[in-house]
């Protein structure tokens, strides 16, 4: 006979069915409803999705550099704009400063400016004419006619040229003029280059066949550049050449301080031979090369020292004319006239002077001023 019990499950074969049992189980259970459970799931669904849109709010550096980079730059080019607006504005304001200080400062006097290309042209056509140079009494007369349009009245008709010593013909090629200084309404200081060609007749030994010795005489032609002052003076009629031109450019005003009286003359003849004598020596080192600072010596201020520095040849001094000054003792005025030489072509010039010097002890002169003698025009 059997006892009677429960009657017990039969146990599963396989494994996996008691997981999935379970499994089972906790679905249901967390599928009961728990307040408590689903008020912290959304909030965390919550804090998920701000974290997730922060996310995609968020941009790469890449993207964020380049942001910087554009920002930086219109910055940049702002304040740039922002500076050239504002210094235009000040050179602006500068240039009307200036502007209108130049027309304070500007003279009262006519300078004449709209003269200045005939000047030029004025100049160019003396220098052409007083440049060329042959010997000869048939061309030194037509070199004389030539001139007459150009200098003024009272000059020399040979302008300073000494034909009795012409070795050969200067012939005239080119010429610039470097600078037109005014100096008052009518007057102005012409500097002019000029190129030239000196033609001399030269003779050359040499030997035959024979062995006899032979003479061939030919023409030897040279380049020459030479620099002069020209003065000009505009009147009524015209241009007219005022002055001898001068082989340097004078650095003062060059009009003659003292009028051509014989009673303003010194009379001691002693001072006169003195004064000669000084000036000779110091022509031998104002026209000397490479003596320009010994010429330094002769002038009370250095730095008024004049110098050709071998541009001309000194060859003789006549007409010297001492003045002496009442107002100050031992103070003379002197004029002189000067025979100089070009190196190159060997024609010779005559050019007035004028000195202001003041004795500096026994047999010694200084310069006080050195300046070419102009004319005044009537």
């Amino acid at each position: 006979m059997k006892k009677w019990q429960k009657k017990k499950k039969p146990a599963p074969n396989d494994p996996s069915q008691g997981i999935k049992e379970k499994v089972k189980d906790k679905v249901s259970t967390s599928k009961k409803y728990m307040p408590n459970l689903l008020k912290k799931d959304e909030k965390q669904k919550e804090k998920d999705q701000v974290i997730i849109k922060r996310a995609s709010m968020k941009r790469s550096t890449a993207t964020t550099i380049g942001r910087v980079l554009m920002i930086g730059s219109i910055v940049i080019v702002a304040l740039g704009v922002f500076s050239a607006f504002r210094h235009n504005l000040v050179l602006s304001d500068l240039e009307d400063q200036v502007s209108a200080q130049q027309q304070d400062q500007s003279p009262k006097k006519n300078q004449n400016t709209q003269n200045l290309p005939a000047i030029e042209y004025f100049t160019i056509q003396f220098i052409r004419h007083y440049t060329s140079i042959e010997p000869g009494e048939d061309k030194q007369k037509e070199r004389e006619e030539a001139l007459q349009s150009f200098l003024a009245t009272g000059l020399d008709k040979d302008a300073g040229i000494d034909y009795a010593n012409v070795p050969g013909i200067q012939r005239y090629d080119s010429s610039d003029v470097v600078s037109i200084k005014q100096k008052d309404e009518r007057t102005s200081d012409v500097s002019i280059k000029v190129n030239v060609t000196s033609v001399k007749e030269v003779e050359t030994k040499s030997k035959d066949k024979d062995g006899k010795e032979k003479v061939e005489k030919k023409n030897e032609e040279k380049k020459a550049t030479l620099y002069y002052l020209v003065r000009v003076y505009e009147g009524k009629n015209g241009y007219s050449v005022i002055d001898l031109p001068q082989p340097y450019m004078p650095k003062s005003n060059q009009r003659a301080t003292v009028t051509e009286n014989e009673e303003n003359k010194n009379t001691d003849a002693v001072v006169n031979n003195e004064v000669q004598s000084f000036l000779e020596s110091f022509f031998k080192t104002y026209t000397a090369k490479d003596r320009s600072d010994d010429t330094k010596f002769f002038f009370k201020d250095s730095s008024k020292a004049q110098s050709l520095n071998g541009l001309m040849n000194y060859k003789s001094m006549n007409n010297v004319s001492v003045y002496e000054k009442k107002s100050t003792k031992s103070q003379y005025i002197v004029r002189c006239s000067v025979k100089l030489e070009q190196p190159v072509t060997g024609i010779q010039s005559n050019h007035s002077y004028e000195f202001s010097i003041q004795r500096d002890g026994q047999d010694k002169f200084e310069i006080l001023t050195m300046k070419p003698v102009s004319y005044e025009i009537k």
